[in-house]
């Protein structure tokens, strides 16, 4: 570490706990590595220098995640697997998802990771550090961690400084899932096609349901989900999926290799955006789809948003959600949590009358009013309205 020779000995080591950098991002998950792999592919911030900090090493295949998109995307060589072919099931029927240009792709977090640090590792202006951050002082830019002071005029976090009080109007679910990958001895699974919803699970718990991927005819992931206020005991999850393999899939011969297990906020929250000279990226920037718990896209949306205001004027602008799409996750997140009309009957209805390329364009918060006005029209007024007209 160079030593600046200025005043006694105490001083100068003193100095030397300060860096200066001109961008400092927390936290090394999808919307940290998603940032600043795009600053550097960007090849316009080659004079920045840009420190990367998070308590530790990213080493295992902690999550996958699953996205619809249109065109190939910034990370398309990672796509593990693709279908065009969805399906929503539930008890009273199936409904077959036309996805018109869409496609659904999942990647691994592990090839995520790998990807991002193989890019980080030959950008020379990109320090990483793993240290657990004890401060952050949002107005000052600094941020300190074990015995080290890093100072900035930007920094971009993916944690909140402190959680925001819920309003009497403001709801906080959460999507909270275990998943098996699961693999037989012989050709069991179509690989061309995935169930996005399958309802055929109980709903004792509240808005249940199993995502089946196949990546292969002899390997799949299985995941238990659900919308509801309070995570359940790993006991109660295995025993979803085990008992959606054995009634739905009639399936008994198989072996788990993988276990995956997360919690996603669903919340109307109102998150900010900025905090002094913090920059709040990622989930903690709201870029998690309220109604549906989907980040993926939202955080790609964002960290180019990021890249392209940091270029043409040097400052970051941070691209905020049209209100009505607030308004709309808000009304889906009351009758979820009234359960006045069951989960797994509003999704299903959502799909079977509406075309899916519609919904999935309206769940990215990119259709026109005319198109949203269709999607509600679809719902049952009865108890929408009434959902509406509370969150007015």
């Amino acid at each position: 570490m160079h030593k600046q020779g200025i005043g006694n000995h105490h001083n100068t080591k003193l100095q030397a706990l300060v860096q200066a950098f001109d961008y400092i991002i927390l936290g090394a998950g999808c919307a940290g590595l998603s940032l600043v792999t795009r600053l550097i592919e960007s090849g316009k911030f080659n004079d920045k220098k840009i420190l990367l900090l998070d308590r530790q090493q990213k080493k295992l295949n902690d999550r996958t995640w699953c996205f619809w998109e249109k065109e190939a995307g910034h990370f398309e060589s990672l796509v593990y697997h693709q279908w065009k072919t969805l399906w929503v099931k539930h008890p009273k029927g199936s409904v077959d998802l036309n996805l018109d240009d869409y496609t659904y792709k999942m990647i691994r977090g592990i090839e995520f990771y790998n990807h991002c640090f193989s890019i980080i590792k030959k950008a020379a202006n990109v320090t990483v550090r793993y240290e657990e951050v004890s401060a952050i002082d949002a107005e000052k830019g600094s941020v300190s961690a074990g015995e080290n002071e890093f100072i900035t005029d930007y920094i971009f976090s993916s944690v909140l400084l402190e959680m925001p009080l819920l309003a009497p109007t403001e709801f906080y679910l959460l999507q909270h899932f275990r998943g098996w990958w699961i693999d037989t001895d012989t050709d069991f699974f179509d690989p061309s096609q995935a169930d996005l919803m399958n309802f055929k699970t109980s709903q004792v718990h509240g808005c249940a349901f199993v995502y089946v991927l196949p990546v292969s005819k002899r390997r799949a992931l299985v995941e238990y989900t659900l919308f509801t206020e309070e995570p359940l005991q790993n006991e109660e999850y295995e025993a979803g999926i085990r008992t959606f393999i054995h009634d739905e899939l009639k399936l008994s011969d198989y072996t788990t290799s993988e276990v995956e297990q997360g919690i996603i906020p669903m919340t109307n929250l109102h998150f900010p955006t900025q905090q002094g000279k913090v920059f709040f990226i990622g989930t903690a920037g709201g870029q998690t789809k309220a109604s549906t718990g989907y980040t993926f896209r939202f955080i790609q949306k964002q960290s180019q948003a990021i890249v392209d205001s940091l270029v043409e004027t040097g400052k970051p602008i941070l691209p905020e959600t049209p209100k009505r799409f607030h308004f709309y996750d808000s009304v889906l997140l009351r009758v979820l949590h009234e359960r006045k009309l069951g989960g797994d009957e509003l999704f299903y209805q959502m799909f079977k009358q509406n075309k899916a390329s519609k919904v999935l364009k309206f769940l990215d918060n990119e259709t026109s009013l005319i198109e949203e006005l269709r999607i509600m029209n679809s719902t049952p007024k009865t108890i929408f309205v009434p959902a509406a007209m509370k969150e007015m």
